[in-house]
């Protein structure tokens, strides 16, 4: 392919957003189909899950109900936008930190996030439900990283958005300060998050399948501040 055709067809290939936004609009979509910004919360849940997730299992989780596709063509383009959101967003999030790490600047931006300003609640609220469902795919992984003591500042941003249902619960007097503070830290917490998946995958592979993997007290944190993780984060 020369470099024009590879641009033009970069250039007709249709905005996956776009595609996402259209299936939600078309009597193809599921009654309870993510939305935009929630499908970035699971889509982000995805890439930092602190083992990986097969596609086959996180791709079906898109959706509760099978949409009703008007035919093959679709479901192409569908599930084509899907992946091609999903490196984007995972390519921006590996170069965030990849900056974290060498500059100590967290610039990653959410889509709940406004260049200016403070992000809404509920917006936040609703890019969380995607993370959570995430979650729901390896619910283990998940306990055992927030049952760890040492991880759980990094963890705590995000559960203050996730909904819930307890009748006794009683929200702190100051909650909307408190939300708009987890809110501001939730990008560096998706950095650092990732950061641990990376550590997580390359003990992993040197130690072999049947080895426990955790980020010792005298290892890098993985905040990228250069510092041992027993006198950073821990």
């Amino acid at each position: 392919m020369t470099p024009e055709a590879g641009h033009a067809e970069r250039t007709m290939r249709p905005d996956p957003a776009s595609v996402w936004m259209g299936l939600l609009a078309s009597p193809a979509a599921p009654k309870c189909a993510m939305s935009a910004l929630e499908l970035e919360g699971y889509l982000t849940g995805i890439i930092v899950a602190p083992s990986p997730i097969r596609p086959s299992l996180w791709m079906a989780g898109v959706w509760d109900d099978e949409p009703d596709f008007d035919d093959m063509m679709q479901v192409q383009s569908v599930f084509e936008a899907v992946g091609l959101m999903f490196n984007t967003l995972s390519t921006r999030i590996e170069r965030s930190l990849q900056r974290l790490e060498a500059e100590r600047i967290c610039h990653y931006r959410p889509a709940f996030q406004p260049i200016q300003g403070k992000a809404s609640h509920e917006a936040v609220r609703t890019w969380a439900r995607g993370f959570w469902k995430a979650m729901s795919l390896a619910p283990a992984q998940w306990i055992a990283l927030a049952e760890d003591e040492r991880l759980q500042s990094i963890i705590t941003p995000l559960v203050g958005f996730i909904e819930i249902e307890d009748p006794e619960f009683e929200p702190a007097e100051d909650i909307e300060e408190r939300l708009d503070e987890a809110a501001a830290n939730i990008p560096r917490a998706i950095l650092l998050l990732r950061k641990i998946a990376q550590l997580r995958a390359s003990r992993a592979s040197a130690a072999g399948p049947t080895r426990r993997t955790k980020i010792g007290r005298n290892d890098p944190c993985p905040c990228g501040s250069g510092r041992k993780f027993k006198r950073c984060c821990n």
